[in-house]
């Protein structure tokens, strides 16, 4: 799979104890394909998502502070999981949101928004665990 592009992965979520936490995930090796206007175009939609994200399961992901790789996990484990520092996951919800490129802020989705292009809210993520090793990947849309 042709993967040039680098995006940050963000959750903006909370604790058990309800303190706020932030995980900054760089995924290296991801396809970035910005579609709006032919999701418009086609479906009539101004919702339409803006930006279909392909990722390989076997992307490199890193903590956005350490470096650190991290490993995927599912949405229930990531949320069960008392320490996230060395995980990572995909999910749907005001929590997940991602920026197109490496950067590395303890923002929420409306800072990082006024702030940089390229920030989407997760909308959907679709599993394409089939083909060969090399084709298996995530398509994770973004609006």
């Amino acid at each position: 799979m042709y993967a040039p592009h680098t995006v940050t992965l963000y959750y903006n979520g909370e604790e058990q104890d309800f303190e706020p936490v932030t995980e900054i995930t760089v995924l290296h090796g991801v396809f970035y394909d910005a579609t709006k206007a032919a999701n418009v175009t086609k479906s009539g939609l101004d919702g339409a998502d803006a930006v279909n994200l392909y990722i390989p399961f076997d992307v490199k992901a890193v903590d956005g502070h350490t470096g650190k790789l991290r490993q995927y996990v599912s949405p229930k484990e990531f949320e069960a999981a008392e320490d996230k520092s060395d995980i990572w996951t995909l999910g749907i919800g005001p929590e997940f949101f991602f920026v197109k490129g490496e950067i590395v802020a303890d923002l929420d989705f409306q800072q990082m928004n006024a702030k940089y292009d390229n920030v989407h809210r997760i909308t959907k993520v679709c599993e394409n665990d089939f083909g060969s090793l090399n084709m298996r990947h995530w398509v994770v849309g973004g609006a």
